[in-house]
């Protein structure tokens, strides 16, 4: 009897667990039967449809899906039904006033409860963020975007036609003053009237932040694209509370016959990123036009990175201490990259996007470690007892070159890969997951250690843990921060209990006080990096610290610690 009870309370931790994970990533979370009735319904669904979750149940969930996607729930009840899961299907939710919010619907079937289907709704954030630099999710929205534009042009030199790409830009709007959920619907809606004037009536995307983009045809007259968009700002007049929104928009003829796919993606990319960056002086006129400049910008930037980085010397580490939340034993310290122009140190953060989107991501990372391989071999810079670890870009690991390259340089360092960790960077950007996880099991065979950055962001962190073999896992500044409240508390100690049984190391990052170094301890993170411990500094590693006095200020110093001098 005692065993059956353990295995129940068991089984409904798990329960308890997966409902948190799921929240993680999600708005909603409902129970629906084989018919699509509503059975149970908790989260931000009054926000969404303008309903209770009481005022939920017994009513289809297809009544709040917007027309045109009709057939797609359906065919996803019906998936639900026979395959008992679903998973990230998108779709347009309707609310009242006639608001519409892009969602991704998951769900599955316990073989247990026969007639009754959980799904989770989470917003897809392409029009969410009005904060630019946090946009949620794991989707590379001008990638997206630009394979959609290559299509219509395909198709459109296969039939015969001439489609028009057009580009507009709200961030000049006042939007930032407004309530989140109302910029949210705002977005959401203005993309669907896009939509609806686009090729097909599917081809219209967001370019990130509050930039989007449509192809269209002569069935729907500029003017008249220009007209809709008003209205959608008229209509949610009195909703944005007098926020002054402004629109710049871009024509541009796609005539393609004289540029290779190649030239295509790149006059595309070339063309979005000025748009969004600058839509103000934005002024190129063609596809073409795009190319030229886009080939002409892309050699001069690729000849100045490489001329940067061919110097090892010019690279220089900042190191910050990554502590034992019970001991303030330092379990490594991570090297930040800084580039040495002159005597000044400046971050990378303008170059490595550039080197990412150009295929040079590689090369940057190679750079890195072999400089952090020769900080492990000689003294001086780092301590002979200090781990460190350095950034690899989860885009340089799909790249056959570079990890034979990294192969070759670490079998010829055996001797110090033990006091190595690879911090992994966007890693939901890993194209075949099976490759990755051959060459990190390869390289945890010579020796070094593996880490995934930013764990918990995006949508991928089931799949993530699923797939790669790693000995640590650092969760991001946004998941610490919300762990503040009960409900990101739940999510965060859900997370460090799946890391834990899988045998995995937990850390949190942006650690500036000792009231959240006191709630990681609490909720049961192994180790903490943050400014509470200490800014990066270029000595740092020189020799082994221990923070004792940190933990004990925060109280979560082991009770030996606490209670001796």
């Amino acid at each position: 009897m005692g065993a059956d009870a353990s295995l129940v309370d068991k089984l409904k931790a798990q329960r308890d667990r997966f409902i948190a994970f799921a929240f993680a990533g999600a708005d909603v979370l409902m129970e629906v039967d084989q018919n699509g009735i509503i059975g149970f319904s908790t989260g931000a669904g009054e926000a969404l449809y303008g309903l209770t979750d009481d005022d939920m149940i017994g009513r289809p969930l297809s009544e709040f899906v917007f027309p045109r996607d009709r057939k797609r729930f359906e065919d996803c009840i019906l998936r639900l039904r026979n395959t008992s899961r679903l998973d990230h299907t998108p779709f347009t939710l309707m609310g009242s006033g006639g608001a519409v919010t892009r969602m991704r619907l998951s769900g599955i079937h316990l073989p247990h409860l026969k007639n009754t289907f959980h799904v989770v709704m989470s917003r897809i954030p392409p029009m969410a963020s009005i904060e630019v630099e946090r946009i949620n999710g794991d989707v590379d929205h001008k990638g997206q975007f630009i394979d959609m534009v290559r299509h219509r042009l395909n198709e459109a030199n296969r039939i015969g036609t001439d489609y028009t790409l057009t580009l507009f830009d709200l961030s000049g709007s006042n939007l930032t003053s407004l309530d989140p959920k109302a910029a949210q619907t705002f977005l959401s809606t203005m993309h669907t009237a896009m939509e609806e004037c686009s090729v097909r009536g599917d081809s219209a995307g967001s370019l990130g932040g509050a930039s989007f983009g449509l192809v269209h045809d002569d069935k729907v007259p500029l003017a008249e694209i220009h007209k809709r968009v008003s209205l959608v700002a008229e209509r949610f007049a009195d909703k944005t509370k007098g926020a002054n929104i402004k629109m710049r928009s871009a024509t541009l003829d796609m005539e393609d016959s004289s540029l290779s796919d190649e030239d295509i993606g790149k006059a595309l990319g070339y063309i979005i990123n000025n748009f969004v960056r600058d839509s103000g002086t934005f002024n190129m006129k063609s596809l073409v036009e795009g190319a030229q400049l886009a080939m002409a910008d892309t050699l001069t930037r690729v000849r100045n990175f490489r001329k940067m980085i061919r110097h090892e010397e010019r690279l220089v580490f900042l190191f910050q201490p990554i502590v034992n939340v019970r001991t303030g034993a330092v379990l490594k310290y991570e090297a930040f990259s800084r580039i040495d122009n002159n005597g000044t140190l400046f971050t990378p953060n303008q170059i490595i996007p550039f080197a990412t989107d150009v295929g040079l991501i590689g090369e940057f990372d190679l750079i890195t470690i072999k400089k952090a391989l020769t900080l492990l071999r000689e003294t001086g810079t780092v301590s002979t007892l200090a781990h460190i670890s350095v950034n690899v870009s989860g885009h340089s690991l799909g790249n056959p070159a570079f990890y034979q390259t990294l192969l070759k340089m670490l079998e010829e360092n055996r001797k110090v890969l033990g006091r190595l960790v690879l911090e992994i960077t966007d890693a939901a950007q890993i194209f075949n997951l099976n490759e990755a996880k051959r060459l990190l099991a390869r390289i945890r065979r010579l020796g070094a250690r593996i880490s995934l950055d930013d764990f918990g962001s995006g949508g991928a962190a089931f799949e993530l843990l699923r797939n790669l073999p790693v000995d640590f896992a650092k969760f991001d500044r946004d998941i610490i921060m919300d762990a503040a409240d009960p409900k990101g508390r739940s999510v965060l100690k859900a997370m460090t209990s799946l890391c834990h049984d899988l045998g995995i190391v937990t850390v949190g990052e942006c650690v500036e006080d000792a009231a959240t170094l006191a709630n990681l301890s609490t909720i049961g993170i192994d180790y903490a990096q943050g400014y509470y411990f200490g800014k990066p500094a270029a000595d740092a590693a020189k020799r082994i610290v221990y923070f004792t006095e940190h933990i004990k200020q925060a109280g979560t110093a082991e009770p030996g610690l606490m209670t001796g001098s």
